[in-house]
């Protein structure tokens, strides 16, 4: 796994499993860029769990090289079918899906 900081995700909120996460920036990149994990602290609670929400790539050739990575970030968007977060790097648009959360 490969791990990073992503300034420009920091600060910004996901509602997922009826509690919003605000994400750290901090970025862990598993599975050859297939997976994505990102640190996230509760924001709607007193108690501000902790935890990391996990982003999967449907199509593993669409996938982030771990060893070139960079500061990417483009959105956050939200689907009927999900959540995702995109990445655009060279011409190239990376969507992850948010797959689970883990507390940590």
């Amino acid at each position: 796994m490969v791990e990073t900081h992503w300034g420009d995700i920091a600060g910004r909120e996901v509602r997922y499993t009826d509690h919003t996460w605000e994400l750290t920036g901090n970025v862990g990149v598993r599975n050859s860029g297939e997976s994505l994990a990102v640190e996230a602290k509760q924001a709607d609670d007193v108690r501000g769990e902790t935890a990391t929400l996990h982003f999967e790539v449907e199509d593993p050739a669409d996938s982030l090289n771990p060893g070139n990575l960079g500061e990417h970030f483009d959105s956050l968007e939200r689907t009927r079918e999900g959540q995702y977060l995109v990445v655009k790097k060279d011409r190239r648009t990376y969507r992850y899906e948010l797959r689970r959360l883990e507390y940590d």
